[in-house]
Parts: C-alpha cells; structure tokens; sequence
C-alpha cells in the first residue's frame, strides 16, 4: 500500500464512522444511548474509537466482527462490552458500557436518543464513584491480541511510542522488534479468525504506510 492510498483511507474514516453511528443508534433499544469519549466531548480525530453509554438497554452487537465482554470495565449493575465492527476504510473498536437506569451518565457525553441526565464527572471518575463489576472470565486470547493490535497501531501513528510499547510488549511482540514489526508478528501467531485477521492486517498495513513513507 502507498502512503498515498493510506491517507485516502484514512480521509473516508470519520465520514463511515459518523454513518455507522447514526445507523447503530436508530436499531439501539434503551432508555437512552449517550456518546461519551473524545467524540462526546466534540473531539477526537480520524482514529477515535467511538465509546456508547447505553442506559437500560443492550448494545448493537449482531454485525460485529468480534465481541469481548469485560464487565469489570463497566459499572456495578451494569456492564462493559466491546467491539470491532467492519465500517468499510477500516475497523471500529466501540466501547458499549451498560449503565444502570436512574443514574446520572458523565458529564462529557451527548444524547443521542431518549432521555437522562447527566453528572458532573467524567466517565472514569463517575465509573470509580459508582464502582466497577466484577471481573469476568480471562477472554480467549487471539480474540483479545485481535481486539488489542488495532489499539496498538493507533498509538504509533499517534506517535504515542510509550504507550505503543508498552502494548505490543504486552501483546508478547518480540522486544528486539520495530513495534510495527512486532504487531504482524503477532497476528501471524493467530489461528483461525480469518475474516478478522485479515482486516486487522488491513490496518496494520495502513499504519505502516504512513510512519513509513
């Protein structure tokens, strides 16, 4: 891939994010759907992951291309879930965090649908005060290193060295490696999972053209 096909695709980004958004949204079931993250607080870039707060209600899971349930991510009496969905230049990852009704959401989300109100915390801070589920199962591990090496490639076209090494250090990427080098390593160490994989490898590759040109 040529650096100049990779900012092409990167240019379609923020436009098939914003369309599978206002998709999602009109099939979500909830009292409320809020948008929180950098995008809620009317932020973010071509990279930004989209995080959902879904007030007593259920995520939009059934195009997913893979699923990780963590409910020690989200609150008590809630839940976490996340996901990596196929919006076309590239893969999402969401963040879907289940909130109990009747409890104010962070202070740095938007509405999207229903009704609510909102605190004066932002989501890490409300997610402390409220309190964290229990920890579920330990995910299967190629589904978790799937999930994770999007994240990590996002850190380097960032320019977030630390935080990129610190990932595929934790992804088991061999430390003698550049961390891009480092990342296909791992996912050619995964069996199975084509379809994912091979979108993963999609925005490795995308990646690599840009921090490499």
């Amino acid at each position: 891939m040529t650096p100049q096909e990779a900012r092409a695709v990167v240019a379609n980004l923020p436009t098939a994010r914003e369309c599978w958004l206002t998709q999602t949204v009109s099939t979500v079931q909830a009292e409320a759907l809020w948008l929180a993250g950098s995008l809620g607080r009317g932020g973010g870039d071509a990279w930004s992951d989209v995080d959902l707060i879904v007030v007593d209600g259920h995520p939009a899971l059934d195009d997913a291309l893979l699923v990780l349930e963590q409910p020690g991510n989200g609150p008590v009496g809630g839940g976490y879930v996340g996901a990596m969905y196929d919006i076309g230049p590239l893969t999402l990852w969401v963040d879907w965090y289940l909130w109990p009704p009747g409890i104010e959401v962070p202070d740095d989300t938007r509405l999207l649908l229903g009704h609510g109100t909102r605190g004066n915390l932002g989501l890490g801070e409300a997610l402390d005060r409220l309190g964290r589920g229990r920890p579920g199962p330990t995910p299967d591990p190629a589904l978790f290193a799937l999930a994770m090496l999007p994240l990590a490639a996002k850190f380097i076209v960032r320019g977030q060295g630390e935080a990129a090494l610190a990932m595929t250090t934790m992804l088991g990427a061999p430390p003698d490696l550049d961390p891009l080098d480092g990342l296909m390593t791992v996912l050619s160490r995964i069996a199975g999972h084509a379809t994912v994989c091979d979108r993963v490898e999609r925005y490795l590759q995308v990646v690599s053209a840009l921090v490499r040109s």
